[in-house]
């Protein structure tokens, strides 16, 4: 699980995409919050090298850290094209990220996706721009996954979807007597790749088999 210690999620609602947020973006606010951070730290937000620290750490976190709340899925992913092909898509090795709620400090990793064409087929791109929109924001990891793996069935009309994160949680590797190599992965299978064994197996090992020869 993604919170080290106090792993004690609320249920997910299944209608929103991570933590939602109730308002717009405060650049100023933030900014304001970050001087007064530092200054919580004892250090004077004016010193040298860190009179632009709250800039440049809004910008951090409102387009990057954060840029999902910006990015709906259904129009990152697209409405794809019409296809007959139904074989299975692999999207492997997306860089993806996300905010831990509980302490407000970032994880990383690589989320490996797959959908079961149900008469629509989507450009990978937009695949890596959907995870972009679902994991850019205060989230946790497992809820991450589930979302990814769902929006390829509402939005990509898929047959079935999969999705697994191997990521590295900030708030795990800076706990005590850590080795500082932890990687937490999640799994998520959703339509035919949950009912059907074969579907799911075969997904893993292709994963699985080209992560061993990198």
């Amino acid at each position: 699980m993604s919170d080290c210690s106090e792993h004690e999620h609320p249920p997910h609602a299944s209608s929103g995409i991570g933590i939602a947020r109730r308002n717009a973006f405060d650049v100023v606010a933030f900014e304001q919050a970050v001087s007064d951070l530092l200054g919580a730290c004892g250090i004077a937000p004016d010193v040298d090298h860190m009179g632009r620290t709250p800039q440049r750490v809004r910008e951090l976190w409102q387009k990057r850290l954060l840029g999902g709340y910006d990015l709906d899925p259904a129009s990152a992913l697209g409405e794809g094209f019409a296809d007959h092909r139904g074989d299975m898509v692999i999207v492997r090795g997306i860089a993806v990220h996300g905010v831990c709620p509980h302490h407000l400090v970032p994880f990383r990793g690589l989320a490996h996706v797959a959908y079961l064409p149900g008469g629509r087929l989507h450009g990978f791109g937009r695949i890596a721009r959907l995870v972009d929109a679902i994991g850019h924001r205060f989230t946790y990891q497992e809820w991450m996954t589930r979302d990814i793996a769902e929006a390829l069935m509402v939005h990509g009309k898929a047959r079935g979807a999969a999705c697994v994160v191997e990521a590295e949680q900030l708030c795990l590797l800076l706990g005590e007597d850590r080795r500082g190599d932890e990687r937490v992965i999640t799994q998520s299978f959703t339509g035919e790749f949950e009912s059907s064994d074969q579907r799911r197996n075969e997904f893993l090992r292709t994963i699985g088999s080209v992560r061993r020869n990198d």
